[in-house]
């Protein structure tokens, strides 16, 4: 009996374990978002995000470690409100702590090569044309059927 109790006692601790390193890889995987600035202190950044679960714009704090890695900036203190960021984190501890933060550029969304000689410019999408209003409705139309028009031959 006492075998028996070790033993079930030993499986509960194995999968415990188990779970636990499950929980603990989780918590080191990489997380990606993207907002505008809010403010920039020494070691956090606050940035304006959309939250899909909440349908709305809320703001989130960041960490910021001596590892985080930065792209288009020198530091974190080059960064100021307003400006377009994209962040990779991790949480540790409850705390969102930035891997990698990119500020992004102004007009970075155009590609390169259509700025190129012989390349087309690029054209903004123009609002849709309403109809005149002596148009031709669908309601209107009379569609004719092959059967309509074919003589009927016997």
């Amino acid at each position: 009996m006492k075998t028996m109790i070790l033993a079930v006692l030993l499986l509960v601790g194995i999968s415990l374990v188990g779970v636990r390193l499950s929980v603990a890889q989780e918590a080191d995987t990489d997380k990606f978002s993207f907002g505008k600035v809010v403010s920039v202190a020494a070691d956090q950044v606050t940035v304006k995000e959309y939250d899909f679960a909440k349908d709305a714009d809320v703001e989130v704090v960041y960490a910021t470690t001596a590892e985080t890695e930065l792209g288009n900036i020198n530091a974190v203190a080059d960064l100021k409100a307003e400006d377009d960021v994209v962040i990779d984190y991790v949480e540790k501890e409850g705390k969102r702590v930035i891997t990698t933060l990119v500020k992004e550029e102004k007009g970075a969304e155009v590609p390169a090569a259509a700025t190129d000689e012989g390349m087309a410019p690029v054209v903004e999408a123009q609002a849709p044309v309403a109809p005149a209003a002596d148009a031709v409705t669908p309601e209107e139309v009379k569609v004719e059927t092959p059967a309509e028009t074919a003589p009927v031959q016997q």
